[in-house]
C-alpha cells in the first residue's frame, strides 16, 4: 500500500509535468504554480519516506537524492520534450523546498508517534 501510494504520486507528478505548455497559464514567483510545485514534491517526500518505512537518516538521504533527481530532472525533461514547456530554476527550487519539507514532516510525525508510544513512569 505504501509503495503503491508513493508510486502513484510520482506518476501523477510525471503526468502533470507533461501537460503541454499551451494549456498552462503564465504565473509569477510565489504563485499558484510555485505552490503547486511545492505541494507536489512535499507529498513526494512524505510518501516515499513512508513507503520506505522509516525516518532514519539513511532513508531520508535516499528519498532526498531520488527526489532531487526527480525535482531537477522534471524541469530538464520539460525543456527537452516538444510539449511547449521551458525548464524553470524557480520551479526546481520550489520542488526541492517541497521535497525537504515532506521528508522533514514525515520525520516529525515518526518521532512524535514514537514519543507517544513510550510508557510514562
Amino acid at each position: 500500500m505504501r509503495k503503491t501510494a508513493a508510486t502513484l504520486w510520482t506518476v501523477l507528478i510525471l503526468a502533470l509535468c507533461s501537460i503541454p505548455g499551451t494549456e498552462l497559464p503564465e504565473v509569477d514567483l510565489l504563485s499558484a504554480d510555485k505552490i503547486g510545485h511545492f505541494l507536489m514534491f512535499a507529498g513526494f517526500g512524505y510518501l516515499w519516506s513512508w513507503a520506505l518505512g522509516g525516518a532514519s537518516r539513511r532513508t531520508a538521504r535516499r528519498v532526498f537524492l531520488f527526489g532531487l533527481l526527480c525535482a531537477v530532472g522534471s524541469e530538464i525533461y520539460q525543456g527537452i520534450l516538444p510539449i511547449g514547456r521551458d525548464p524553470s530554476a524557480a520551479d526546481a527550487v520550489a520542488n526541492v523546498a517541497g521535497l525537504i519539507t515532506g521528508i522533514f514532516l514525515y520525520g516529525l510525525r515518526r518521532s512524535s508517534s514514537k514519543k507517544a508510544s513510550k510508557p510514562r513512569n
